[in-house]
């Protein structure tokens, strides 16, 4: 059997749960890494990619799916290590990438880390940038310099977050997906994903909600319903409702929903604050998205009412709080707001996005509300505790009928937990029951002969 066709994959990191998504695919002599995370729960070099794994193996280019830090944390460590990689990514995700990494150095300063404990320094964001190469959804491209390779990709809205992207690589007839982060259904601002027509030869898919059953049963104006009563009467007693939110991403979709809501009545006009990141994440979507949705134009972020969160103003209600960390990591604006306002049944904590197990999102979503005590030093949790699925991942049901629609020979289940991973896998067998499938381990070599 000639192995000229056979392709070569490890995945360097993120085997997990959400960490330091890294994949690397080998083809001939042409190398190429599926984005170049971090570990938003780790600092150092404890949070990256095994990037050593690939000290001996070409690396022609990295191609970055979207900007949140755990698909992009690491890039710049990635170049360090491969510095004559091309750098491939949408042309929002450019942007977004800069203002991200630019953000987290900011961030690292005010916690007081110093400048030989940083992996990388704002000189050297400065220097990269150059490298990074921009292409448009659908809009196919070769490896550049290296077109004799055969080599072709091409992205694909992941309806994500904006300028997220599924990448398809093309290679002597056959065809590799990368999803990415993805979302099948619309969201409030953004639409739903656009896959590659089939069949696809190997599909390396997310599997953030595969253990989540509760995501596939619940209708999007439904779950608008029930968050808007809930918040009505939060706030009709004088309460603050804090929402945890990512910066990039959830913040917009959460504004847009508010937003409407407030124009139809259907929850009180009370202020809106926003902290950290987003406001300036608001800017870009505002100038970008109609790019891709040019309906957009008609509603900007900017024309909605909301203000920056001031430090020194006294936190009373009726008001909505919108803050980061989405998984309200303990130092973030989102923990110590919780700490503040757990402890009066006038409040609510309600949380719309993904959080880790591991973290305060997570217990507060597993409802661990002893080790939540424990953790805000906290005699009781008088808030009320609210889970709103308003993800922007599909749900276990939709990631399966994408598996369906492509048709791949093998699918690679990443990007979820253990029991996340199983169930996607078990349930793949049971719908494509002649195709192959894995949950690769981290640092081992596999061959695919396509």
């Amino acid at each position: 059997m000639s192995h000229s066709n056979s392709v070569k994959y490890i995945l360097l990191g993120g085997e997990e749960g959400i960490g330091a998504s890294a994949h690397y695919l080998q083809f001939d002599r042409c190398g190429i890494m599926l984005d170049a995370g971090s570990d938003p729960h780790t600092t150092g070099e404890a949070g990256l990619p095994q990037y050593s794994l690939l000290k001996k193996q070409p690396m022609d280019a990295i191609v970055i799916t979207h900007a949140h830090f755990d698909h992009i944390g690491s890039l710049p460590v990635a170049i360090q290590h491969f510095p004559y990689a091309r750098v491939y990514m949408t042309p929002a995700t450019v942007e977004l990438t800069e203002q991200m990494l630019f953000h987290y150095l900011q961030v690292q300063r005010k916690k007081g880390v110093g400048n030989d404990e940083l992996l990388y320094d704002e000189e050297f964001l400065e220097k990269i940038h150059f490298i990074y190469q921009s292409f448009d959804y659908e809009s196919p491209f070769p490896l550049h310099s290296l077109e004799h390779s055969g080599i072709q990709f091409a992205f694909y809205d992941a309806g994500h977050i904006l300028g997220s992207a599924g990448v398809l690589i093309e290679w002597k007839g056959k065809r590799i997906f990368y999803t990415g982060n993805t979302r099948n259904s619309a969201q409030f601002i953004l639409k739903g994903a656009k896959y590659p027509e089939p069949p696809v030869d190997v599909l390396i898919t997310e599997s953030t909600y595969g253990a989540n059953p509760e995501a596939e049963k619940i209708k999007k104006s439904a779950e608008v319903k029930r968050f808007a009563k809930e918040v009505s009467y939060r706030l009709r007693v004088g309460g603050v409702v804090l929402l945890p939110v990512f910066a990039l991403g959830r913040t917009q979709e959460m504004l847009t929903m508010l937003h409407r809501l407030r124009m139809k009545n259907r929850i009180p006009t009370v202020p809106i604050y926003i902290t950290g990141m987003g406001l300036k994440i608001n800017k870009t979507y505002d100038r970008l998205l109609y790019k891709i949705y040019p309906e957009y134009r008609n509603e900007k972020l900017r024309a909605m009412t909301f203000d920056r969160w001031n430090p020194r103003r006294k936190l009373k209600g009726p008001a909505i709080l919108l803050a980061t960390s989405g998984m309200m990591l303990p130092g973030t604006a989102s923990f110590d707001f919780a700490r503040e306002l757990v402890t009066s049944a006038r409040n609510g904590v309600y949380f719309v996005g993904y959080a880790d197990s591991e973290t305060p999102g997570g217990l507060f979503r597993e409802q661990k509300y002893e080790a939540l005590k424990q953790l805000f030093e906290a005699d009781q949790l008088a808030a009320q505790i609210e889970i709103f699925q308003f993800s922007a991942h599909s749900n276990r049901q939709e990631l399966l009928s994408m598996i369906k629609q492509m048709k791949p020979l093998q699918v690679i289940f990443t990007h979820g937990d253990r029991t996340a991973l199983q169930w996607m896998q078990e349930n793949t067998r049971t719908i494509l029951p002649m195709s192959k499938t894995m949950i690769p381990e981290k640092g081992q070599w596999y061959t695919f002969f396509i």
